[in-house]
């Protein structure tokens, strides 16, 4: 799966979405919302070089490039986010919260049991926790120092409805090995 571009024109559009959408973690409802007027919303395209009708042109090349990547689509009602470009806002929801949020001590552990049938699922779990920023500790048993839950639970409901496996969210003040983990996350 392609990653976005830090700073790119789909993590600013989205990134603004989300702002729009503040503390929308629960995505499974339909966000329906016109592109044209909502870029007009954030300041990427404020090119003095380039005249009013150039920027009109290249907002519809680039919202062109998000429907043709699969983030927006064109429905009746209007524009709508994908599941794939909701999967994105939550990512940028979690890149905005860990750019804040200060460590209370705690540990929060992600522990599962994906059936082998469902590896495919199995292996995107691993790979979000992977892009968040957890650590693995031992098979199925992952170690970040923020909570997550919501986030998370929100990412796998958007991948799959019934994501098949049992995960268990702890909540631990101390683990064997603690320094070496505060000297990882960079905590203090």
């Amino acid at each position: 799966m392609r990653r976005i571009k830090k700073g790119g024109f789909t993590e600013k559009f989205l990134s603004y979405l989300s702002e729009t959408l503040k503390n929308l973690v629960e995505l499974s409802l339909t966000i329906i919302f016109d592109p044209r007027r909502l870029t007009k919303g954030f300041s990427l395209y404020s090119y003095p070089s380039l005249s009013k009708s150039q920027r009109e042109k290249l907002i519809q090349k680039r919202i062109y490039s998000l429907r043709e990547r699969g983030y927006i689509k064109e429905t009746e009602k209007g524009w709508e986010l994908t599941s794939k470009g909701r999967i994105e806002l939550i990512k940028i929801i979690l890149w905005k919260k860990l750019e804040n949020e200060k460590w209370d001590g705690k540990w929060r552990l992600i522990i599962f049991d994906i059936p082998e049938m469902s590896r495919k699922d199995r292996d995107f779990l691993r790979r979000e926790l992977k892009w968040i920023g957890f650590v693995e500790l031992q098979k199925s048993v992952w170690i970040f120092h923020y909570d997550m839950e919501k986030e998370i639970m929100a990412l796998l409901k958007l991948w799959k409805l019934e994501f098949r496996g049992d995960i268990r969210f702890l909540v631990v003040e101390k683990i064997t090995g603690e320094e070496e983990l505060k000297k990882y996350f960079n905590l203090k």
